[in-house]
């Protein structure tokens, strides 16, 4: 939105249209990363955190579904300049497009996710295929689609957005993990939760590296466009939320474990505060995918 706002005839649509954006990852890659957690350490949640990790991944799908629809309106006004809003020609022409296959795509995923929460056998197997379909989706249009080598940026960006998910959707289950009052029980949980995030992180900041030098070209000119500059603040948030993380694996958690009092408390607190990080990453992210990297002349054909 900010970056709209520097354009000389900025849109009020197309402002809109970057916050929605924001939120929309926000919910759709959380309500993911929540049943990443959920299958790999949901057994490990007591009754009480089972039944509200199951509730809040409800809450994100439908989130999710309504801002995904509410992003495919506000595309369409946009492209149309709300001339042609209504006309089905047009709403088959985007359906059909790439926006549509992403939009298919992550709604298909979404609703997929819920089986999570459903008692059956083959909830997990169904959910991590939905998981993957949100996750798949953002390959299916953006600047990725743009440049080459495609089936590697294609893999860089699904492992990459895997971790970003398994990293922000772990959040709120943690944070209540935190509020238990058997701080030893806690800290064995997260414990075990931060040795998984640093491999996932590790390769959070390797495929982003890559990522980087796909989509950008000149990393030396980088700066030149507004792209850099949100790449920039997205990183910094990122790093800012590292930060965090790894002092509430080195510091707070061996607290909760020794049983030191406010240690629960201080945890909590310091996840809270990277959970704000990380949406001014999501932020910074739908600024980013709003304006386009300096073009060098290695767009794919066609």
């Amino acid at each position: 939105m900010i970056l709209e706002y520097l354009q000389p005839d900025p849109s009020l649509l197309d402002g809109l249209t970057v916050l929605l954006r924001g939120a929309q990852h926000a919910a759709t890659l959380g309500a993911a990363g929540l049943v990443i957690f959920a299958l790999g350490f949901g057994h490990r949640l007591d009754g009480t955190e089972a039944a509200r990790l199951r509730r809040t991944v409800l809450a994100a799908i439908g989130a999710g579904l309504a801002l995904s629809v509410l992003a495919l309106v506000l595309r369409v006004l946009v492209l149309t300049a709300g001339a042609s809003a209504t006309d089905p020609d047009v709403w088959a022409a985007v359906l059909r497009s790439r926006i549509g296959d992403a939009f298919w795509l992550r709604g298909a995923g979404l609703v997929l996710l819920a089986a999570v929460a459903l008692p059956w056998r083959v909830g997990p197997a169904v959910a991590a295929v939905g998981a993957a379909l949100v996750v798949g989706s953002y390959a299916a249009m953006g600047h990725s689609t743009l440049y080459g080598p495609r089936q590697e940026i294609v893999a860089l960006l699904v492992l990459h957005l895997v971790v970003v998910a398994f990293w922000v959707g772990s959040l709120p289950p943690l944070l209540w993990v935190a509020g238990r009052p058997d701080g030893a029980a806690a800290a064995v949980l997260v414990r075990d939760w931060s040795r998984a995030a640093t491999l996932a992180v590790l390769a959070m900041l390797v495929t982003g590296m890559l990522l980087t030098w796909y989509l950008t070209l000149r990393l030396d000119r980088i700066l030149d466009a507004w792209h850099g500059w949100a790449l920039l603040a997205k990183t910094l948030a990122v790093l800012a939320a590292l930060a965090l993380a790894g002092w509430n694996r080195l510091r707070h958690t061996p607290a909760l474990a020794r049983g030191e009092a406010g240690a629960g408390a201080r945890l909590a607190g310091a996840i809270r505060v990277e959970m704000v990080f990380i949406l001014l990453a999501f932020w910074a992210a739908a600024e980013m995918v709003s304006v386009h990297p300096v073009d060098y002349g290695h767009r794919l054909p066609g």
